[in-house]
């Protein structure tokens, strides 16, 4: 039993760090959906509670970036899909790539109906 803990420990402890790292990693790509919510529960809280809460009233603001990632990926799937070579040329950096990625960042602060 002591022999398999003590590689089960060295295995643990260098996972835990990578773990922390990826996990600041999602925050980052959702900026602008964040800062969109944020001007949006700012403007009318009682509303935005309303329009995004859960049926128990929680979670509104987790919800509201969530929908509005929801929608820039649905967005930016059907312009890929209606024309590849454009939808590349319009977002992919300078080596071609990226594309989709850049496109959902760039849609993530548009208005959620």
């Amino acid at each position: 039993m002591r022999k398999a803990a003590v590689p089960m420990l060295a295995v643990l402890a260098l996972a835990v760090p990578g773990l922390a790292g990826a996990h600041g990693k999602a925050h980052k790509a959702v900026g602008p959906a964040v800062q969109a919510c944020k001007q949006e529960r700012s403007a009318d809280p009682a509303a935005f509670r309303a329009k995004y809460a859960n049926k128990n009233g929680k979670h509104a603001f987790r919800r509201c970036v969530a929908r509005h990632v929801r929608q820039a990926v649905k967005t930016c799937r059907a312009e890929r899909k209606s024309d590849p070579a454009a939808f590349k040329a319009k977002y992919a950096n300078a080596k071609g790539k990226h594309a989709f990625r850049r496109c959902v960042h760039q849609h993530e602060s548009d208005p959620v109906s």
